[in-house]
């Protein structure tokens, strides 16, 4: 209930400097070279042992969510593509943990 009131709040007002940008498009440009990056600092990320799959789920929706809030052209993209950051963002952390994981054993 709370989440939903915050998410409320944040998504029909601006709270100090931040304003909430609407994604224009829903399927537009799904996967770009960012989706690349995406998928290469998540993989650098597995290698911190400290770091469990429910950090890195964290960290990836929690950026996406900023990103809704970021003023910069960089940020402007469709649901479809925040959805396909996310799944390769865990395409990397798993990909080159499980290849670490394997290889050590």
């Amino acid at each position: 209930m709370l989440q939903i009131t915050l998410i409320t709040i944040f998504s029909q007002s601006s709270i100090g400097s931040l304003q909430y940008y609407d994604p224009v498009h829903i399927f537009s440009d799904p996967i770009n070279h960012y989706s690349l990056i995406h998928f290469v600092e998540y993989g650098i990320l597995s290698l911190l042992p400290m770091i469990k799959t429910v950090h890195m789920w964290s960290i990836s929706i929690g950026w996406e969510i900023l990103e809704l809030y970021l003023p910069n052209d960089w940020a402007r993209e469709s649901w479809l593509n925040k959805l396909f950051d996310l799944f390769f963002n865990w395409l990397g952390f798993n990909s080159v943990r499980g290849y670490f994981v394997r290889k050590s054993k």
